[in-house]
């Protein structure tokens, strides 16, 4: 993290009075700058606060928590959430992807680690949807190479070797990746049928 942990700002949202004030006086300590809103406001104050650690403190997941949850993942904070009651049902309320941190509001732990822990399980989870992004965009890229390939193959009547080797030179010559002369290529082939 760059900047100390109590700079950085926390947003507050919960459905009951009492639980925001509560909320508010464990973490009010250690922080400077806290946020509380309800949930009409809470899109707003995301706007407002980019940098912000969000606490959600809410009776029972239902379809609200779940639209909570969703806008911090699409806007990448970092998420604590407290429950009041959770039972088994509850949990095919909550998104199936656990990018953030759920607790009981009845734990007496104190909420700084908690938070940090929501920090780092998000920077993980965003690590790891960049690799799959990573391995899909490389996959595809494959795809079409070797699309490509065996077309050159049928039009040319060459080995596979042969048409790897015209691809490679064709890439070296223009300065392109082997997927963008594949692309270029495909597109050309595709042109003139």
């Amino acid at each position: 993290m760059q900047k100390k942990l109590s700079q950085t700002p926390i947003i507050i949202c919960c459905d009951r009075n009492e639980e925001q004030v509560r909320l508010k006086a464990l973490i009010a300590k250690e922080f400077e700058n806290i946020f509380e809103c309800k949930l009409n406001d809470f899109e707003k104050v995301l706007e407002r606060e980019p940098d912000a650690y969000v606490i959600i403190g809410w009776l029972q997941p239902n379809a609200e928590l779940r639209l909570i949850i969703e806008a911090c993942r699409a806007r990448c904070y970092p998420l604590l959430v407290i429950v009041k009651q959770l039972n088994s049902n509850d949990i095919n309320r909550l998104p199936e992807r656990w990018d953030y941190v759920l607790m009981p509001s009845d734990s007496e732990f104190c909420l700084i680690p908690w938070l940090q822990h929501s920090f780092h399980l998000h920077q993980s989870v965003q690590g790891y949807e960049l690799k799959i992004q990573d391995l899909s965009n490389r996959l595809e890229e494959r795809k079409l190479i070797e699309k490509a390939k065996g077309l050159l193959m049928k039009m040319n009547n060459v080995d596979e070797d042969s048409a790897y080797r015209a691809m490679r030179q064709s890439a070296m010559k223009s300065s392109l990746s082997l997927g963008q002369v594949a692309r270029n290529l495909l597109q050309t082939l595709e042109a003139l049928e």
